[in-house]
């Protein structure tokens, strides 16, 4: 039987997440180190830069609007509020997640439906299910994202008879300073009396997180692997052992309450 107070958790995720997440963990009795593995950057080529202009500019032509995350929201927004102070009429909103919905409160938008599952979680597929999108065949959809999403939304949406069209408003970026950030650690990690665990809140993530210790030495890379790794779905966990990481636990979903249960229940059983 162990406790909280006796693990160091390595937080992946971008700055003002992280300190979020932190805060959270430190309620726990957690302590928290930073490994930050993942950037978002706002597109910056001026191809994209004119694509998101002209689908922002006919935006009143859609009528359905989808957020896939807090970053979607931000820039989206960000876009929207220059082009259109007032939001046209006739369009429903839909949100991947509560977290989602809520930075899309900020800005006085309300959700139609939003990506909850009976286990709370926050997926594509968990939207896919919602009312308001089941009967589509002839409406416009817009899609807010990231660049390189998974696509799995457009083309179920594609055969329920949409035109669906992706705003893709951020990049997703391995910070230069991760592999100095790493190194560190790694001496505190071999001066530690606690039980380090890693993070990640994503599957890039996990990524990047490979591509980093992928420039260690080999035994370096063993120590790291053997961790224990927080992961937020079982097809992470499955790429994570795949790539060596033998201990995984995984949370219901990529929440920071629930990947903090994960934890907690991680520190009771070990």
């Amino acid at each position: 039987m162990s406790d909280s107070s006796q693990y160091c958790v390595v937080i992946t995720r971008p700055q003002a997440q992280a300190v979020i997440w932190a805060q959270q963990l430190a309620a726990q009795g957690f302590a928290t180190a930073t490994l930050n593995l993942l950037e978002i950057v706002p597109v910056s080529s001026e191809e994209k830069t004119r694509a998101i202009k002209n689908k922002i500019l006919d935006f009143d032509l859609y009528q359905k609007a989808i957020f896939v995350s807090q970053n979607a929201v931000e820039f989206g927004m960000q876009w929207l509020d220059e082009y259109w102070p007032q939001l046209p009429i006739g369009i429903d909103y839909f949100a991947v997640g509560a977290t989602t919905a809520k930075k899309l409160a900020d800005y006085d938008v309300v959700v139609t439906d939003l990506a909850i599952s009976g286990n709370g979680g926050m997926t594509s597929e968990d939207l896919l299910r919602a009312p308001g999108l089941q009967q589509v065949d002839g409406e416009k959809i817009i899609i807010f994202r990231g660049c390189g999403g998974r696509g799995h939304m457009a083309e179920e949406l594609r055969k329920r008879g949409a035109w669906v069209e992706y705003c893709e408003l951020y990049e997703r970026r391995l910070p230069a300073q991760a592999n100095e950030q790493l190194h560190k650690l790694c001496e505190d990690i071999a001066r530690a009396q606690q039980q380090y665990l890693l993070s990640v809140h994503s599957g890039e993530s996990l990524e990047n997180l490979l591509a980093v210790i992928s420039e260690y030495p080999t035994w370096q890379q063993e120590q790291l692997r053997a961790l224990p790794l927080l992961v937020p779905s079982q097809r992470i966990a499955a790429a994570a052992q795949a790539a060596g990481f033998n201990n995984t636990i995984s949370a219901e979903n990529a929440t920071d309450a629930a990947m903090t249960d994960a934890l907690v229940r991680y520190s009771r059983d070990h």
